[in-house]
């Protein structure tokens, strides 16, 4: 499947790690990436770091009968500040019924590969005689 065209969004709708706090709360999951962080600024930097240390890693999504790749972006702004958002490039071909396709056929593993005709074959070792 031949990914689509990909359209870069707005960086101003790229959001700093502060504002993805609720987006990691409604799912449960602040807790476990910012760890025992008080303040809302130390859970802001390890949300931040957590985030940046997943830039650029492309997760297969499906949503609606549509499958694609979403891929972690970052847009670096002034005083080192990064806001960070989610390429999606949804899949061309979608199956006639709305589901995920399936999975192709297997393909075989080539056959091994013969050495050269030019090197002599030797049963094991360097080819010194003991």
């Amino acid at each position: 499947m031949k990914p689509t065209a990909i359209v870069r969004p707005d960086p101003d709708r790229a959001l700093p790690a502060t504002k993805w706090a609720p987006l990691f709360i409604s799912a449960e999951l602040l807790e476990a990436v910012v760890g025992d962080a008080k303040t809302p600024r130390a859970r802001a930097i390890r949300l931040g770091q957590w985030l940046g240390a997943r830039v650029g890693r492309p997760v297969a999504v499906c949503h609606d009968g549509r499958s694609g790749t979403a891929t972690l972006r970052a847009v670096a702004l002034r005083s080192n500040e990064k806001r960070y958002y989610f390429e999606v490039a949804w899949d061309e071909s979608q199956p006639p019924d709305g589901g995920v396709a399936a999975a192709g056929p297997a393909v075989a593993e080539p056959p091994p590969v013969p050495p050269p005709a030019s090197l002599p074959l030797v049963a094991g070792g360097n080819g010194e005689e003991w």
